[in-house]
């Protein structure tokens, strides 16, 4: 059988398969292969594809299991056409899927969870969402449905590891491609902030992809997540380029005034309420060091009025908004998007 593969140099084989994902564009049972140069992806859509490398068809190599999606496993189990549309997507975390159980699918759910067992021999644990991620901590509140009984796995990302106790702390599969673009900017002997680290994917990831930075600080509230984060940092071998700090960021921000030269902001519901404690940690000069600020915004007009508190910004500061890039990272509900916007201050 004959697929479409896209080829991908070796360095930027990571980012982009991460970026094919977030797409909905890779072709998970076929086996990706690689040559002395390229790493080779298999991919649905051709056309979207091109723009990351040249595509053609190639003889593929099918998995020997393939893994049904969520939606399969849902119409196997009987279930009506709108109750199959209500739920066709989970998050996992590690071994841990996570499922959002609409009212009408709490009585299979024990179904649902069983078979997803049987169908992935990657899960172990399967959960549900009961409350979305909330308060200071920003934990996510879940319910244990099938599996083994226990929160803590360790999630493996593009050469990291991370230990992770869901519901306990913050952690995003979906921040993936996030995390390699972060790091992929970061330049040689330089000072990095990372707000709201929770476990510090962000913070390791930089250490790792760009070994010659100066230092990360990764700044955490949760302590739970905090301590999560010290024993990452060991795992992962970063101790010399890496340390965490559990704080309030606007509390903290005094202490390393004047000394970042990139802070990461990724809260989305409220990144734009520490502003201020970004503008205090950057280096200034005629311009600022670069922030990049998460934010969840309505999906019509998703930079309007968040440019336009950014620019109210600056000028409060006596300085003019300088965007150096901005993206659409991922859907969030039928109306909102999550975004980035990397930007800087100029005089």
């Amino acid at each position: 059988m004959d697929v479409d593969f896209v080829g991908i140099k070796k360095k930027d084989a990571e980012k982009v398969k991460a970026k094919l994902i977030e797409q909905h564009n890779y072709k998970f049972e076929v086996k990706p292969f690689r040559d002395e140069d390229f790493v080779y992806f298999p991919v649905l859509d051709r056309k979207k594809a091109e723009k990351y490398g040249t595509v053609s068809k190639k003889e593929a190599s099918i998995y020997l299991k393939q893994t049904p999606s969520l939606k399969e496993i849902l119409d196997k189990l009987g279930l009506k056409r709108n109750q199959i549309n209500a739920i066709t997507s989970y998050d996992t975390v590690g071994t841990i899927a996570i499922l959002k159980i609409t009212k009408d699918l709490e009585p299979y759910e024990k179904k649902i969870a069983n078979a997803m067992l049987e169908t992935n021999p990657q899960l172990e644990t399967i959960v549900k969402k009961v409350k979305e991620h909330h308060g200071v901590y920003r934990v996510q509140s879940v319910k244990f449905i099938a599996g083994k009984r226990k929160l803590t796995t360790l999630v493996k990302e593009a050469g990291a590891i991370f230990k992770v106790k869901v519901g306990d702390m913050f952690f995003s599969p979906r921040l993936s491609f996030e995390r390699l673009r972060i790091s992929d900017m970061i330049r040689p002997k330089t000072n990095v902030c990372v707000f709201f680290a929770g476990v510090a994917p962000f913070s390791i990831l930089v250490a790792k992809r760009q070994p010659l930075v100066n230092k990360v600080l990764s700044v955490e509230l949760n302590p739970k997540a905090h301590k999560a984060a010290l024993e990452n940092i060991k795992l992962n071998k970063v101790e010399t380029k890496v340390e965490a700090v559990c704080a309030d960021v606007n509390k903290y921000a005094d202490k390393i005034t004047d000394w970042a030269d990139y802070c990461v902001m990724p809260l989305p519901k409220t990144s734009d309420n520490f502003l201020e404690a970004a503008f205090t940690v950057v280096k200034k000069g005629k311009e600022t060091g670069l922030i990049s600020l998460y934010k969840f915004v309505p999906s019509d007009k998703p930079y309007d009025d968040l440019l336009k508190e950014l620019q109210g910004f600056a000028k409060s500061k006596g300085y003019k908004l300088k965007v150096v890039s901005k993206r659409q990272v991922r859907d969030y509900s039928a109306k909102v998007i999550q975004v980035v916007v990397d930007f800087k201050l100029v005089k």
